[in-house]
């Protein structure tokens, strides 16, 4: 029986002071570091949250705004003569879907290079985009309104035929018509100002020698 609890003791004695050892280690520990175990993982996930935000910012940036099939599609009228503004609210043309604000701006340009004769008719002047964005765009056209009921001046400018409104002050329109492509006569009589005596005459002339 001694031999046994000899043994028994020589166990009991070393594991008891381990484990005072490591209570009182783990005591020392939480004195100096406390709460060290639990705000590591908060951090961690706060960065990722952080991390995931930023990617999130940088994605929406980088988006473009186009035109679609639900872009509302306004064009303004502004008379120059007048000061009076009117709004006309469309679809955007199939031609422009897809397109970003530089491409819609060429399209611009190039209407104003050539305008449709009603346009040229009711007396354009220019076409200027206003606004763009994704869900709405806006164009203007300027009118200077001539008097069609008293007839044109048709001029010689830099070689092309121009078309004056009868006070001499507004151009009606411009042609992509020669001067030295047309015949003698009527070469002469456009360097002296033809007079055209109605819009129904004009369109004779343009559509006769237009290329």
């Amino acid at each position: 029986m001694k031999f046994v609890k000899r043994i028994s003791l020589f166990f009991i004695y070393p594991l008891s002071m381990f484990s005072l050892g490591f209570a009182s280690n783990m005591a020392i520990m939480e004195f100096f570091y406390p709460g060290e175990r639990i705000q590591a993982e908060p951090v961690k996930e706060k960065e990722e949250e952080i991390s995931f935000t930023d990617e999130s910012i940088e994605v929406s940036m980088s988006e473009e705004p186009v035109v679609t099939a639900d872009t509302r599609y306004i064009i303004q009228e502004y008379n120059a003569m007048t000061g009076q503004l009117s709004e006309e609210v469309s679809n955007a043309p199939d031609k422009f879907i897809g397109m970003n604000r530089e491409g819609l701006v060429k399209e611009v340009d190039a209407y104003n290079n050539n305008p449709s004769l009603t346009d040229l008719g009711d007396g354009f002047t220019n076409m200027e985009l206003v606004s763009f964005s994704t869900g709405r765009v806006v164009v203007r056209k300027s009118y200077e309104p001539v008097e069609k009921d008293k007839g044109f001046f048709l001029l010689n400018e830099n070689h092309y035929v121009v078309v004056y409104d009868y006070s001499l002050s507004h151009i009606y329109m411009t042609t992509d018509i020669l001067v030295e492509s047309l015949p003698d006569h009527l070469q002469e009589e456009i360097l002296k100002m033809k007079f055209v005596e109605n819009e129904g005459d004009l369109y004779n002339f343009l559509e006769s020698y237009s290329s």
